[in-house]
């Protein structure tokens, strides 16, 4: 109890502004084994996948130097490997394989010295990969169908597990030693895909639910739902040896096992594979799974996974770190340490360094809630929630300044917090969504709809009547009336399909233009160049009451040629139905991001200014972009501005209130600037 009193006037020293933001602020107690930490303010994380021929694992590790650098970086979380997808453990285990080459409780020495200084720890598990106890058990394995891919190259290459063999309890029994053994809040289970296993095992199941095994649709949902239980089945072992565990299960997708994460870590290392499109998608959609539930933003040190010898800028990585905690995710950098022990000291002066910026603003991230007017709906998470269509709509709205949330057909979080609803091209319509969406219109809220299957499914509401594709390749559509705004006087490109749909009480505000002949070859030669001739009676935008409908697949269209005419369209199309969003845009580059949240008594803008680089075949962030005489606008209806400041100096802000909004003036700013407006 000393130790929980002393941490609270810790913080009240250190944050006198937000002692009401306290809730539920360090009220673990360590020792007890009855409640959990919950609460990360800044985290490192290490898996280790060590190879069994390695012989110096540990030689030289010295946990006491290794924690003392994590108090160097002010970190109040570690993930840390107890056993990795080589299938070794770093613990004395009596179940599993101890790495050969590791003499003593690797894992165990960490813990008590994290113990010791007041970090908490969750084991890291591998529970999908497994090379060393595949080999010893063939049984346990996954079985392909012939002709099937059997895992993602990773490195080291590794055998995949089948999670209704025994290897299940073998699983199982490994995460409750560990948790009855040491002082750990919880566990970290990684690369829980649905790999589609027809072993016997499985298929007798399959056969038993009446499950198809040669449809692979069917196969693939039978895998999903085994890593559910197998998730449910952790998640149990676990809360019978501790109350309140942290767990989180990494490779299900968020939704189907939020009822077994009591915290939510999101992966994303963007010059690795997910690219800079990932996390602000991801960002916008998993803080709405759960409001109660904590999110993680695990980026990484390195360029890659794996990557021993890689150490990103500071830029770049404030970067994704900046972006996540605006979005009210927490800090979680990955890293590797070296099998013998090297301390790599650069590696933590290097978090260090970007932590210590971090943590100036730590009063304007507790607590702080992000504020949204727009939605973009999806029907659920799924396998193709990572979609070109939604991240282009994702990134248009990023660079438009737009405050949004991307929300699910089964989200909890109230669909009257929005004014404006965006449905983009290629998304699946089900029943829940057209009754939450009917609502919506009901509500007196809007609509903007994309291509197709939203004429399919809500022509109707629409005002128009689906008839089939539209036919036209290359697609060309002219633009008139109100939603023409700073567009060229001509034919313009969609780079991508559109339909065709009727009039059916909507009003057109433009047409699709067919080109003299599509794309192809006519026997002879190529018909490549396919200049529009004229309008067709096929309209391009219509509109019926407070619902926008777009022919064109605009998203795909802008993550094919990046046509800045196509955002000029979005941003035309949201301000006539959306007169008063919650940013305006004057003078801001359309790299820089602005992203509002809330505390009580304070609206905080974050404005984040970096410009990721395409270099041959991977894009980077190697230093911060800059604003010059920059200005938007915030709404602020309703509320008295006393006072406006950069964080966390206390500099003044130049700002003017005009009617609903108030003006902010960004003299210069380089890769981030922090403006807080005190009001009543």
């Amino acid at each position: 109890m000393i130790h929980i009193v002393a941490k609270y006037f810790e913080f009240l020293l250190n944050h006198p502004l937000d002692f009401f933001l306290l809730y539920d602020m360090f009220y673990k107690v360590y020792n007890t084994g009855d409640s959990s930490m919950q609460n990360v303010t800044y985290g490192l994380f290490f898996d280790n996948h060590t190879h069994i021929e390695n012989p110096d694992v540990g030689k030289n590790f010295d946990p006491e130097v290794f924690t003392d650098n994590l108090k160097k970086c002010k970190v109040n979380f570690l993930g840390f490997h107890a056993r990795c997808n080589a299938g070794l453990a770093y613990y004395d285990t009596k179940i599993g394989i101890k790495h050969p080459a590791l003499t003593y409780d690797l894992f165990g020495e960490v813990t008590r010295c994290c113990q010791k200084k007041d970090i908490a720890v969750i084991a890291y598990l591998n529970g999908g990969i497994s090379t060393q106890e595949g080999l010893a058990h063939r049984d346990w394995t996954t079985v392909y169908k012939p002709g099937k891919g059997s895992f993602w190259r990773v490195s080291p290459y590794a055998i995949t597990m089948c999670y209704n063999s025994p290897w299940r309890d073998h699983l199982i029994a490994m995460v409750r030693e560990i948790v009855s053994n040491y002082p750990v809040e919880g566990v970290f289970i990684d690369c829980l895909a649905p790999y589609t296993c027809v072993c016997p095992n499985c298929i007798k199941m399959m056969q038993e639910a009446k499950v198809d095994y040669n449809d692979d649709n069917a196969v693939l949902e039978f895998s999903r739902q085994s890593v559910v239980r197998l998730c449910q089945d952790i998640t149990k072992a676990v809360k019978e040896i501790k109350n309140d565990p942290m767990l989180f299960f990494n490779g299900p997708l968020f939704d189907t096992v939020k009822d077994c994460d009591t915290y939510f870590d999101f992966e994303c290392l963007p010059t690795a594979g997910w690219g800079y499109e990932c996390l602000p998608e991801m960002a916008h959609a998993i803080r709405n799974i759960d409001e109660s539930k904590q999110v993680l933003n695990m980026t990484g040190r390195f360029y890659n996974w794996g990557d021993f010898g890689g150490l990103r800028t500071a830029p770049s990585l404030l970067f994704d770190l900046q972006y996540g905690l605006a979005h009210g995710m927490r800090p979680n950098v990955g890293g590797h340490v070296h099998p013998r022990g090297d301390r790599d000291q650069a590696v933590f002066d290097r978090i260090a360094q970007v932590y210590g910026e971090l943590q100036k603003y730590e009063d304007w991230y507790t607590g702080a809630k992000n504020v949204a007017d727009i939605a973009v709906i999806y029907p659920q998470q799924d396998v193709n929630f990572q979609s070109k269509t939604m991240r282009s709509c994702v990134r248009m709205l990023d660079e438009l300044k737009m405050q949004f949330d991307i929300i699910f057909s089964d989200c909890e979080k109230s669909w009257a917090n929005y004014k404006l609803l965006i449905l983009p091209e290629n998304v699946e319509i089900n029943d829940v969504m057209i009754e939450k969406i009917n609502a919506h219109l009901a509500n007196n809220g809007k609509l903007i709809a994309f291509g197709k299957v939203a004429a399919e499914k809500l022509g109707t509401q629409l005002g128009i009547q689906y008839v089939g594709d539209s036919l036209l390749d290359p697609v060309y559509f002219q633009m008139n009336g109100e939603y023409n705004d700073k567009l060229e006087d001509m034919y313009l490109s969609l780079y991508a399909p559109a339909c065709h749909a009727k009039l059916a009480g909507a009003t057109g505000a433009s047409r699709l233009v067919k080109p003299y002949y599509n794309y192809g070859w006519n026997g002879v030669s190529a018909m490549f160049y396919a200049p529009p001739q004229e309008e067709t009676e096929m309209p391009f935008i219509t509109r019926k009451g407070d619902c926008i409908w777009c022919a064109g697949d605009l998203f795909t269209g802008y993550s094919n040629r990046g046509a800045i005419h196509l955002r000029d369209i979005f941003k035309n199309l949201i301000s006539a139905l959306h007169k008063e969003p919650l940013v305006k845009v004057e003078k801001m580059p359309s790299y820089s991001r602005v992203i509002l949240t809330e505390q009580p008594g304070r609206i905080n803008a974050h404005i984040i200014v970096y410009a990721p680089e395409k270099r041959s075949d991977c894009t980077v962030v190697e230093e911060a972009a800059a604003i010059v005489n920059g200005k938007f606008i915030i709404y602020t209806v309703g509320r008295k501005v006393k006072a406006a400041y950069y964080a966390p100096t206390g500099e003044p802000a130049e700002i003017e209130t005009n009617g609903n909004y108030t003006t902010i003036k960004l003299p210069a700013v380089e890769g981030f600037a922090l403006i807080s407006l005190d009001v009543e």
